[in-house]
């Protein structure tokens, strides 16, 4: 006798999407990125259209799978997650293919073993629970994005958004002004100051092998740190230009001031 197989269109769709949510949300939490869960649910939607419209293309499932896989996943990755280096792009495909994985595979064995009853939204929402505990668990385990922050600067009519390192260790003080300063890596202070009306002062600071050093200062009229949850405002800020080698090749090109959090 023939087998019938019938395709729930609606149910391919919603699974999908949770599970790019998830796997994206995920990997948003555990690497601090910092982005709006909007962005992500739209990502999300996008991708799975996208996925649900290949299926109904490609008759080749194999094809299929490497289109998504290769292709899809791969956009939906750089959409999400936006313009970056490329070790950040890396650590946000893995994170975001292991999240799926996970997922995937706890979602398998739970239909396969039968100890969840067939309920189709019951077996995705303790899917993404167990998958949601691994990320946790793991991200105990990452101390150093712990400090990293998504923060906007603003001044004049500029605006510059940068990822930013609280450090305690910075305690640099303007002492002409009593501002906090925190430190901007040369190449961002290139594109967002302009050199002709921007207003420099020089502070004197102390570092391991500087011991007489000035550091170029330029106030701006608004800094915004958004910790994953809220935006903070913090007005007419202190801003000083590293060196040129600094902040080369660190994940961030802010060091906030250790008076900030």
């Amino acid at each position: 006798m023939r087998d019938i197989y019938v395709f729930y269109v609606d149910l391919f769709l919603v699974q999908n999407f949770f599970m790019d949510f998830v796997a994206l949300s995920g990997a948003n939490f555990f690497l601090k990125r910092h982005l709006r869960i909007g962005r992500l649910l739209a990502v999300s939607l996008a991708a799975s259209m996208a996925g649900l419209l290949c299926l109904l293309v490609f008759k080749n499932f194999v094809l299929y799978r490497m289109v998504v896989h290769v292709l899809i996943n791969t956009l939906m990755i750089l959409l999400g997650f936006g313009r970056c280096n490329l070790c950040q792009f890396l650590e946000n495909w893995g994170v975001t293919y292991l999240a799926i994985l996970v997922l995937g595979g706890i979602l398998n064995a739970l239909l396969a073993s039968g100890f969840v009853p067939n309920q189709f939204f019951l077996q995705i929402l303790l899917a993404a629970a167990l998958g949601y505990g691994i990320l946790l668990y793991l991200m105990q385990k990452k101390t150093f994005s712990d400090n990293l922050y998504l923060v906007t600067l603003r001044k004049d009519r500029r605006c510059m958004e940068v990822m930013a390192y609280w450090d305690t260790g910075n305690q640099l003080y303007d002492p002409y002004t009593g501002q906090a300063v925190s430190v901007l890596s040369s190449t961002k202070a290139r594109d967002f100051f302009d050199g002709r009306r921007d207003r420099v002062r020089y502070v004197p600071y102390c570092s391991l092998g500087e011991q007489r050093g000035l550091l170029p200062v330029i106030s701006i009229d608004e800094l915004i740190l958004f910790d994953g949850k809220q935006e903070i405002h913090m007005h007419q800020m202190a801003i000083g230009i590293a060196g040129e080698e600094l902040l080369e090749k660190k994940e961030y090109d802010l060091i906030l001031h250790g008076s900030m959090l």
